[in-house]
């Protein structure tokens, strides 16, 4: 549908407001619902429903339900902590039932930045979504664990003041539970070292029934040593440590036959060595409950691991473990400052952490399972379920910032920080990847693979990108973090909502609605603030909510409503 001469960045720089073209018979609109209060935090974690309610977790430490009809407060609950801090919600939380687990970090109220500022501890609790107040049955947990490292020297101390909680928090069931598991997982905001990968493993019945001091069930370090950097510095581009637990969707629950469930959890930066057990840039099938992990890699391939330089049969012979590599026949990166290193030399210099991204299940019609990964480094992975380490497929989708020697504003951050959703179309699975560019030369936006199984195997096929990276617009837009992405249902034609991040302070975010059949865009509105990064937009029937926050980590922030609708 088209609705705008000139892009909507131009003309917001050229200080006109766009006028759209009125709709035609048939066209979808977004029209505004509501907007909520002002929030002195950011909302960083995604918007959840619960009985009908909009449930909003803030950054300055409030749990607030919201009337879906108005956004006016139906209930709100401030979060415990001492005055001269603040319960910073980054990670999404969970609603189990009507409860919402949630954590927090409790940093120095006067941080210009919460996410980074100082942090003395982490908590987490139960909030009773009924009364909407905590739930006295399950007291404030202070997370804490310690484990041995690899070398024997020691123990491994999670270190509040080192960690950061940006994942998405996991539920899982199991027979003999009845109000289930839930998994709280860790890196570090800007990598500062010693920091490390962390899950824990809280068991609600436990929590329950003997109190706080019962609720650990079972801990996860990725990274078991203490030979780290030099303390209080960025390790951001070290391989040693490492291996942070922080895709914004958090790690993927899984079934399991044997065990009832695993979680695939993705690793960031830092030491990749199988000889001391230490897990960066890969994907982990973890099993639960318990959190136990074991790569399953062939011994005799893995032999000498090279950690610059990993051998392919080692890597290939893996079952529970899927470190990411170039196929045969793609060429070397382009990327300024990778010149004659090897494949995680390279992610190592750029930043480029697999585990910013969490793969997507998919089950084809033959019954096989694989999982589609984005990847910082501008490849999708297609790798299979029943052996990780089987790498059916890699697509290059989007070139690396600064390919060809253009000026590249933020190189670190790659080019995806995503989940794939999964749409059907006619039968057949379409993997649906938000990207982003930060220079102003090379394409980006929505991307859709096709997800193919024929006599060759399973492999992706490019479906289309919006906007077409043939055009112009392609290169103007999308040059940020975009949010996460939500699949809508509009008189029966599935769209993908996405809001497209505006530059702090200056330039508001664009909440697009594409057709997931074929990419037609069908409508944009210009929100009220910026848009939020990561944040999924929540969908209640065609009612899209998503959270705006003017300064990023710090706040103001607020939600706000639009409605889908058809104009015939």
């Amino acid at each position: 549908m088209r609705r705008l001469l000139l892009s909507l960045p131009i003309l917001l720089s050229l200080g006109c407001e766009p006028e759209p073209a009125p709709p035609m018979p048939g066209d979808v609109t977004l029209t505004r619902a509501w907007q909520s209060e002002t929030f002195a935090g950011c909302v960083l974690a995604s918007p959840l429903e619960h009985d009908g309610h909009v449930i909003v977790s803030t950054g300055d430490g409030r749990v607030v339900a919201l009337d879906p009809d108005d956004g006016t407060i139906v209930w709100e609950l401030v979060l415990p902590e001492p005055e001269g801090t603040l319960a910073h919600v980054i990670a999404t939380p969970v609603i189990v039932g009507d409860r919402l687990v949630l954590t927090w970090q409790v940093v120095d109220a006067t941080a210009r930045d919460p996410a980074a500022g100082p942090r003395s501890a982490h908590h987490v609790a139960v909030v009773d979504l009924v009364r909407g107040e905590l739930d006295p049955a399950f007291p404030i947990v202070t997370l804490a664990a310690s484990r041995p490292s690899a070398d024997g020297s020691g123990e491994v101390v999670f270190r509040a003041s080192n960690a950061l909680s940006r994942s998405r928090l996991v539920h899982a069931t199991t027979a003999d539970h009845e109000l289930g598991l839930v998994y709280v997982s860790f890196g570090n905001a800007r990598d500062i070292q010693p920091w490390h990968g962390w899950i824990f493993e809280l068991d609600l019945d436990a929590w329950r029934a003997r109190g706080a001091e019962s609720a650990i069930a079972s801990v996860l370090l990725t990274s078991p040593s203490n030979e780290c950097g030099i303390d209080g510095e960025s390790g951001s581009d070290d391989m040693i440590c490492g291996a942070g637990v922080w895709s914004p969707a958090g790690p993927l629950l899984v079934p399991d036959d044997e065990h009832g469930f695993a979680l695939i959890v993705p690793t960031g930066n830092g030491a990749l060595d199988l000889a001391t057990r230490s897990y960066a840039h890969t994907l982990m099938r973890v099993r639960g409950p318990g959190l136990s992990f074991d790569p399953r890699c062939d011994a005799s391939a893995c032999a000498e691991f090279d950690v610059l330089d990993p051998a392919p049969a080692c890597i290939a012979s893996c079952e529970d473990l899927f470190v990411p590599r170039l196929s045969p026949e793609d060429p070397p990166f382009d990327a300024p400052g990778c010149e004659e290193l090897t494949f995680f030399e390279c992610y190592a210099a750029l930043d480029w952490d697999l585990g910013a991204n969490t793969p997507a299940r998919v089950e084809l019609a033959s019954g096989r399972v694989v999982y589609v990964l984005p990847a910082k480094d501008g490849g999708v992975y297609l790798l299979d379920d029943e052996h990780l380490g089987t790498l059916h497929d890699r697509v290059q989708v989007v070139a690396a910032c600064g390919a060809g020697g253009v000026p590249c504003e933020a190189n670190w951050a790659g080019t995806m920080v995503t989940q794939p959703l999964i749409a059907d179309v006619d039968g057949t699975p379409l993997a649906i990847i938000a990207t982003f560019m930060p220079d102003a030369v090379h394409p980006a936006g929505l991307v859709a693979l096709r997800v193919i199984e024929d006599e060759g195997g399973a492999h992706l096929e490019p479906a289309w990108t919006w906007p077409s990276f043939d055009g112009q617009e392609a290169r103007e837009r999308f040059r940020r973090h975009p949010s996460g992405l939500r699949l809508v249902t509009i008189e029966g034609e599935d769209h993908v909502a996405i809001v497209e991040q505006g530059r702090l302070g200056s330039e508001p975010g664009v909440l697009h609605l594409v057709r997931a059949r074929d990419g037609a865009h069908a409508e944009r509105v210009a929100l009220d603030g910026p848009g939020q990064r990561y944040a999924v937009p929540l969908a209640l029937g065609t009612r899209l909510i998503v959270p705006s926050c003017d300064q990023g980590n710090a706040g103001p922030g607020h939600v706000e409503a639009w409605d889908a609708v058809v104009v015939r």
